[in-house]
């Protein structure tokens, strides 16, 4: 064999050797993120009604990825913003069967199921986003205590924040909803949880 033809030879196998070491890196680098996705808590029972008048309950969010905001559609603060965010995603990941989208308003009673579906008629194509409304105390009690966000003052004092749901119903991080920097890490934490299963 020709000095030549070794050196070929050793350059595949090195190549070959650094693609495999930088999967390995990737595998573990990703794994680690995944674990460093805590559980905070879990969804509880909840029955809710979404703009196009059907029943939604925690049941909806098994084997999905969930991204759950509190809004309210006379906002013109925090919600737009909010709602323009997770329109983002919603766009980003459109070929996904896994992921959905939950509003709820903390404003039930201006709220209507038609001011629901006008509004989500702005952000949303509504395949996989459910806008809902229920019982302002029902809402405060998930708010507050399902989902460990403050409910003060409603329904302006509602949090900014986005949660992430995974598919078991774990509530595994909080993210400010009207800040960029907190969108792409949704983003690459939904990614995440999608490459685990």
């Amino acid at each position: 064999m020709s000095s030549l033809n070794k050196k070929i030879i050793l350059a595949f196998l090195f190549i070959f050797m650094l693609g495999s070491f930088g999967f390995y890196i990737i595998d573990k680098a990703t794994k680690s993120r995944i674990n460093n996705i805590g559980i905070i808590g879990k969804v509880p029972s909840f029955s809710l009604t979404n703009f196009d008048g059907t029943v939604v309950t925690e049941k909806q969010l098994n084997d999905k990825i969930s991204i759950v905001s509190f809004i309210f559609t006379q906002c013109e603060g925090a919600c737009p913003i909010m709602s323009e965010n997770m329109s983002t995603l919603q766009e980003r990941f459109v070929s996904s069967g896994d992921i959905q989208f939950l509003s709820i308003t903390t404003d039930p009673d201006y709220d209507t199921l038609d001011i629901l579906n006008e509004y989500s008629s702005s952000y949303s194509n509504k395949n996989n986003w459910f806008f809902l409304r229920g019982d302002i105390l029902d809402v405060i009690e998930l708010s507050e205590k399902g989902f460990f966000l403050s409910a003060a003052l409603l329904p302006a004092g509602h949090s900014t924040r986005l949660v992430l749901v995974d598919k078991e119903l774990n509530i595994r991080k909080y993210y400010e909803g009207t800040v960029e920097s907190n969108i792409f890490e949704l983003q690459s934490d939904i990614v995440t949880l999608l490459n685990q299963g």
